[in-house]
């Protein structure tokens, strides 16, 4: 005990001050890299952008939406409500990842821009249209 004793009248040290507000139009650094990485038409179309797709899709997505992309996911077997069918335009699907769209989970925080690319190419290669 003898050394908390020696902490024992030290002057209290003052709170740093609040940060000052960012300048008015400033951008937060990467931004611009950000929105240009998410920006159409999003990376080529590859077998390894096909392939991280499904992969992030099935880890990501199909729980809720099933392998198909007709909202038939396992979540809805065991009792959620139904779950409309994913959209196919990459579009559409870059801001349901992006954003709580329809109730979904956002998953922006988790996906990067060329995930997200790879899911949307994922869900618009689903449409019954798009098979060879």
């Amino acid at each position: 005990m003898p050394l908390l004793a020696g902490c024992d009248g030290w002057p209290e040290s003052q709170p740093p001050p609040p940060p000052r507000p960012a300048p008015e139009g400033s951008v937060a650094r990467g931004t611009a890299a950000l929105r240009a990485a998410l920006a159409p038409p999003g990376p080529p179309v590859d077998g390894s952008l096909r392939r991280l797709g499904a992969d992030r899709y099935a880890i990501f997505c199909a729980a809720c939406h099933g392998a198909a992309g007709r909202g038939d996911g396992v979540v809805v077997a065991r009792g959620h409500p139904p779950i409309p069918p994913l959209p196919a335009d990459p579009a559409r699907s870059m801001a349901a990842i992006a954003e709580n769209r329809g109730g979904s989970h956002p998953f922006a925080d988790r996906l990067s821009p060329r995930e997200r690319w790879a899911v949307a190419r994922h869900v618009e290669a689903l449409r019954p249209e798009a098979a060879p």
